[in-house]
């Protein structure tokens, strides 16, 4: 115990001290997942590993069920918030694989040896199935009440990897869901068209896709709802059977992006749900045109300096979100349009780039707890032309 006590603190002050720390795990994955590179995860990770916070946040995917016995799901998983929404049962089992693709992204267990590394490091994640078909569709009624549910169960970050982004029905979800202190992330579409019809719901965080190359993905949606970006194209995680796969698509970019709120909030708990979006905005790299565009809206995340503006902010947000009631509408109350299908934004069988970011050398590693944190010299940050 002395022992392990000491290596935490000895990695605390390496971490604190050192200029451009990081923090590294022991997952098999961990090199294969160059969207953790990309958007500098590893000083994120470094900013929060001695706060008071560390595994208080919760997170909730929004989706079509998930391997619960994987096993590198096995410690972020909150079961006992989980709810099938469509019978109200336990039953979290997938009907499709893509739910325990976009979770594995948000709850994964860090340092276990196995599988990845959880991106929205010491978070735990509330399942919530809104599904009840082999395809994973799920219509727009059951994704409200299921963003709704989370919020009441007190989630401060909700994901959904669905299709209908432009809803007014999900907008009026993440309304509530922003009354109970959440942020609701929803993946923009992957039919790589400009809609420039569709409206940008404020309290939706509509996130598109990059490549490995930095550049928008050829599939991600377009259009003046799209927000931010983030890594989309070939994302190693999990997915059935107690294994790992490749997923492409902005279903996959979705959790990413919300696995840094998931961090700025561990970092500072008392942000508002406007504060972190607004964070996540000023902080992100512009990838296209100068300022705001239809392709990668605010630009691509960076999750340390988001973390970083976190921490250096007063937070506004002081009201509980943990709701006695869960606020789900009856069946009998739900519109024809609350009743339509939509569907999983599923994998994307593009030929992308697949070179991944170099993984970082390492100095000084400290091995501990099955993370290790190292220095190393602070990253440039330039604006892509």
């Amino acid at each position: 115990m002395l022992r392990r006590a000491l290596a935490v603190l000895i990695s605390i002050l390496v971490c604190t001290s050192a200029h451009g720390a990081t923090v590294s795990f022991n997952d098999p994955g961990q090199n294969k997942q160059w969207y953790l590179d990309a958007l500098n995860f590893g000083e994120a990770w470094a900013q929060i590993v001695d706060l008071p916070m560390r595994g208080k946040i919760h997170v909730a995917v929004v989706d079509s069920g998930f391997d619960v016995g994987h096993t590198d799901l096995q410690r972020n998983l909150a079961i006992g918030k989980g709810i099938n929404i469509v019978n109200g049962g336990s039953n979290l089992n997938p009907v499709n694989p893509h739910g325990t693709g976009t979770i594995g992204l948000l709850a994964a267990t860090s340092g276990n040896g196995k599988g990845i590394t959880q991106a929205a490091w010491t978070a735990k994640a509330i399942p919530v199935r809104v599904s009840n078909r082999l395809d994973g569709a799920a219509s727009t009624f059951d994704l409200a009440n299921g963003i709704r549910y989370a919020a009441d169960k007190g989630a401060r970050i909700i994901n959904v990897s669905y299709s209908g982004v432009h809803l007014g029905a999900l907008q009026r979800a993440a309304r509530y869901a922003q009354t109970k202190g959440a942020v609701v992330f929803m993946a923009a579409g992957n039919d790589g068209l400009n809609h420039r019809r569709w409206r940008n719901h404020k309290q939706l965080v509509a996130v598109g896709s990059t490549n490995a190359n930095g550049s928008v993905s050829s599939f991600s949606s377009r259009g003046s709802f799209v927000d931010l970006v983030a890594p989309g194209s070939n994302i190693l995680s999990l997915t059935t059977n107690d294994r790992t796969r490749t997923w492409s698509g902005t279903s996959f970019a979705s959790p990413i992006a919300a696995s840094v709120a998931s961090l700025m909030l561990t970092a500072n708990p008392t942000l508002s749900p406007w504060q972190v979006r607004k964070l996540l905005a000023i902080t992100a790299r512009d990838i296209g045109p100068a300022g705001r565009d239809d392709t990668s809206g605010f630009g691509l995340i960076d999750a340390a300096a988001a973390v970083a503006a976190a921490i250096a902010t007063e937070g506004k947000y002081t009201g509980s979100i943990a709701g006695r009631n869960i606020s789900i509408v009856p069946n009998n109350l739900a519109s024809s349009s609350g009743l339509r299908l939509v569907n999983q934004l599923q994998a994307i069988p593009e030929s992308v780039d697949q070179t991944a970011i170099p993984e970082p050398g390492t100095v000084a590693m400290l091995l501990c707890g099955g993370f290790a944190v190292t220095g190393r010299p602070a990253r440039r940050r330039e604006t892509a032309a």
